[in-house]
């Protein structure tokens, strides 16, 4: 019951974030004149839908994850082929309805409203969610120590509140997180307050090994202290704006470190979640009972796919970009059968990494790794 209670909160949270990047889309395509022959949330067979009068068919299909907006003369599902074929037959009219009819910058504008949509989707939940309810704030004050760990060895206690990560200032708990993920020293210096009194503490993590199915080992730092309740708080209407740009171009700058630590070979493909971690934690916050906590994980998920999205590879809409913009300077077509190949491979790519993020999700399940560990030796 609790795996399908996941499971639900997953799917709902996702389909969410699928419609408005596809509904961008949708939107972009109706204002330059595009006809879309259908709008599906989920893949596979269509369960149900409807036409509407304009003769798109909105369905809901078997597979309740993705989404994707069919244009006319689209080759696939992301529209990062064109199909002339299926023009055959059709009048000059109908014809230059179809987004092969329409200019590179058109394309762009397509492509590029789905992860603007996710952002427009993020800003405008932080920015009401500030005015109505408050945002939640996950301060830097430690909510418990777990027994035997090295933070609880060196003294750290609940409610200490944590001022610097190695002498760099903290302001949310995140902060914390994220500077203990990138000390490489083996210690970390934490200054804290407690009781109006600041010290100095040195944590030196434990480290976590657990052999993986693929060949090598993975390494998690164990400090040993968690975050408090988040705090909401409300703010007016300019601080709100203020607060909504500056939660969107903080996670952007954070999620373009990652990757370049990732490429840079600082960072492995173990640091990231896939479904089963995003699975896990929408119905670890659905269980919470705390709705406005449940919104705030679909804002950090629409970022997420509004960024990745715009990454220059053909079966996204960041390719489609680079496409449509090599087109408008070189004025030549792209080589169809050569985009169809690069198509096809970053395809497999994406799904052996969808893949490998999936197996690391279900290797950090305490029981998996422990099974794992066992029978690896």
């Amino acid at each position: 019951m609790s795996i399908l209670y996941y499971l639900i909160s997953f799917f709902m949270i996702v389909n969410i974030i699928v419609f408005v990047h596809e509904y961008g889309h949708f939107l972009a395509a109706k204002r330059v004149g595009v006809k879309v022959t259908k709008f599906s949330i989920g893949i596979g067979p269509e369960i149900l839908g409807f036409n509407d009068k304009d003769g798109t068919r909105w369905c809901f299909s078997l597979l309740p994850v993705g989404g994707y907006v069919m244009m006319l003369g689209d080759g696939d599902v992301a529209s990062s082929t064109e199909d002339e074929e299926s023009l055959k037959g059709l009048s000059e009219e109908e014809k230059q309805q179809s987004f092969p009819a329409k200019s590179n910058w058109e394309k762009i504008l397509i492509a590029f409203c789905g992860p603007l949509f996710n952002y427009l989707y993020a800003f405008v939940v932080i920015f009401f969610m500030g005015i109505f309810y408050g945002t939640p704030t996950y301060e830097p004050i430690i909510g418990n120590v777990l027994k035997d760990s090295p933070a609880e060895k060196v003294g750290i206690m609940k409610g200490d509140k944590i001022i610097s990560v190695d002498d760099q200032a903290v302001e949310r708990y995140r902060d914390v997180i994220l500077k203990i993920l990138d000390n490489e020293s083996g210690e970390v210096k934490f200054k804290i307050e407690r009781n109006g009194v600041q010290q100095e503490i040195v944590v030196a993590p434990e480290i976590k090994e657990v052999k993986k199915i693929i060949g090598g080992v993975k390494k998690t730092k164990i400090v040993g202290i968690v975050s408090g309740e988040p705090v909401f708080k409300e703010r007016g209407i300019l601080e709100s704006i203020q607060l909504a740009f500056e939660e969107c171009f903080n996670a952007t700058k954070e999620m373009c470190t990652m990757f370049s630590k990732l490429f840079a070979g600082k960072k492995s493909l173990d640091d990231f979640g896939g479904v089963v971690r995003m699975a896990e934690v929408a119905g670890d916050l659905s269980k919470t009972g705390s709705f406005a906590l449940l919104i705030m994980f679909t804002v950090t998920l629409s970022l997420n796919l509004g960024f990745i999205n715009l990454f220059p590879l053909p079966v996204l809409d960041g390719g489609r970009i680079l496409i449509s913009f090599i087109e408008e300077i070189t004025k030549k077509k792209f080589n169809k059968t050569l985009q169809e190949y690069v198509m096809m491979a970053c395809a497999i790519l994406l799904m052996c990494l969808m893949l490998l993020t999936t197996v690391n999700d279900v290797l950090r399940i305490e029981v998996v790794s422990k099974f794992v560990s066992s029978i690896m030796g």
